[in-house]
């Protein structure tokens, strides 16, 4: 195997959970009738696509945003995260979700979401939430579908220039459409975790 191979390989995204885990297969059933679009499509990247998933419509139903919520934070918990963070507007469902649903769990979770540009009026703030307690603490970036991963480095981005002293050694995606973003990631070190894979669901195109 050359080097390229087995970069591409190690730099592709893990699963969060199972596959046999009933949660998994309810979410998957739910995205399957309610966010996967069959059409012509341009991506957030400007990539061009016969299909999307327009995941809004699953993580803001209660019954999607609880089973996703739940399987993020029972994965924070065995990886010992307490912030999540992502940016406008994919993270911010996710990231209320998890915060409400770790606090029933008994593992407190604290969000954050992170603005394209700042605020016109008050504050002026960018950044809104908890991103952690200063230096060392290692966050975890979400967002609900990646195609090249520009979002999470757009985050990743905003959170430097804004001061950020803490870490990110993991990004969180619901769907990784696996056209590049895990690399992408891994070039900055970041790797890339998902719940499903595009070639988990059946598209038909």
């Amino acid at each position: 195997m050359t080097d390229f191979a087995s970069a591409h390989t190690e730099a592709r995204s893990s699963r969060v959970v199972d596959p046999s885990d009933e949660r998994w297969r309810r979410l998957l059933a739910q995205i399957q009738k309610d966010s996967l679009q069959i059409g012509d499509f341009t991506l957030s990247s400007g990539r061009k696509s016969r299909f999307i998933f327009q995941l809004r419509q699953t993580t803001l139903h209660p019954e999607g945003a609880y089973l996703s919520a739940e399987i993020i934070v029972d994965y924070m918990r065995t990886q010992g995260l307490r912030f999540i963070g992502g940016l406008v507007l994919g993270a911010v469902p996710i990231v209320a979700s998890v915060a409400a649903v770790s606090q029933s769990r008994g593992a407190p979770v604290f969000a954050f979401f992170v603005r394209k540009e700042a605020k016109g009026h008050g504050s002026r703030e960018i950044i809104d939430g908890y991103t952690g307690e200063g230096e060392g603490e290692e966050i975890l970036l979400v967002d609900d579908v990646a195609t090249t991963g520009g979002s999470i480095l757009k985050a990743l981005a905003i959170l430097k220039e804004e001061g950020f002293k803490g870490s990110v050694k993991k990004a969180l995606v619901v769907i990784d459409r696996e056209e590049g973003g895990a690399e992408n990631l891994a070039r900055e070190g970041i790797a890339l975790v998902s719940i499903f894979k595009k070639s988990d669901f059946d598209i038909g195109v």
